[in-house]
């Protein structure tokens, strides 16, 4: 996967690693799913604005996390209204 997009700012250096991670010799499949689809993301990206700049692990034992989990495993999900 080839991509001819340039990226600045903030997340320039996210682009990059992601770039070179894809060009990896994997297999490797994107999607896109509205955060309605997918609420263990949709807590993730959110806890994610709260922290600061670098590497963080989220452990398994995160209440939050491990309730949205249960939820997206039981095949809930919310209607989105475009």
């Amino acid at each position: 996967m080839t991509s001819h997009t340039t990226y600045e700012g903030r997340y320039h250096s996210f682009w990059t690693q992601l770039q070179q991670l894809i060009q990896q010799d994997w297999e490797i499949e994107i999607s896109h799913t509205f955060r309605e689809g997918n609420k263990s993301a949709d807590y993730l990206a959110n806890k994610g604005h709260s922290l600061s700049l670098g590497y963080h692990v989220i452990e398994r034992g995160d209440p939050g996390l491990n309730f949205w989990i249960l939820y997206d495993s039981m095949g809930n999900a919310q209607s989105r209204l475009i």
